[in-house]
């Protein structure tokens, strides 16, 4: 049976935890056969593109001194530095025979060191990209809570106005089942009456609940 490695870390909050890619990386080496010596770990917040990664220097020594067949991660942007450096690690793997596995994606092609080099740098530069976007929508709904706009689906009832910045009852909806429904619960009624009266679901009532003072105030709008 082959000998291999793992190597974990994390860079950010979403992507899968250290505990989960050791599992992906056993579960993978027990899949294919690889004999699993040990799993290095950076552990959290360690980028990438980070120059102090020691466990990585460590898979780099384990490579370059013999005796293992293969390293495995949880996907290519664990591996994945600046492009000289990633370069130097796909040339080590392909000079001394080790092999390169992912969990996600199996065996990685090195045959071309300079398309290796890339497909890692590339999936960690989508990942960049990705987390970027991410991190403008929150500032986005961030900036609309701070304008008082309303955010999110519309709750039952109510629909966006014109300018797509706050909601307004949805008077040719179910605006108003909605506020008889309120009166209901105020005057006894139990969710499970509501349902049956209005169609309701008691989820979707205990959501109406929780905004009862905003379904109300629009009642009293002119």
């Amino acid at each position: 049976m082959s000998s291999a490695v793992g190597y974990t870390r994390i860079s950010q909050e979403s992507d899968t935890s250290i505990d989960r890619q050791k599992h992906h990386i056993r579960t993978y080496a027990d899949e294919n056969g690889l004999k699993l010596e040990a799993i290095y770990d950076d552990g959290e917040h360690s980028s990438g593109f980070d120059e102090s990664r020691e466990e990585y220097q460590r898979v780099r020594e384990r490579v370059q001194s013999g005796g293992i067949a293969a390293v495995i991660v949880n996907d290519k942007r664990r591996l994945a530095r600046d492009f000289d450096e990633t370069m130097r690690l796909v040339l080590d793997l392909r000079e001394h025979d080790v092999e390169a596995h992912t969990f996600q994606e199996g065996r990685l092609d090195l045959s071309d060191p300079v398309q290796a080099a890339v497909e890692v740098l590339q999936a960690a530069s989508e990942h960049e990209a990705k987390k970027k976007e991410i991190e403008r929508a929150r500032e986005a709904v961030q900036e609309r809570i701070e304008n008082g706009y309303d955010h999110g689906r519309p709750p039952i009832g109510f629909q966006f106005d014109d300018a797509g910045e706050r909601w307004v009852p949805d008077r040719e909806g179910r605006f108003e089942h909605v506020v008889e429904a309120i009166r209901m619960v105020e005057d006894g009624a139990t969710y499970r009456d509501v349902q049956e009266e209005l169609d309701i679901a008691p989820s979707t009532m205990s959501g109406v609940m929780d905004r009862r003072d905003r379904y109300l105030q629009e009642t009293e709008s002119p």
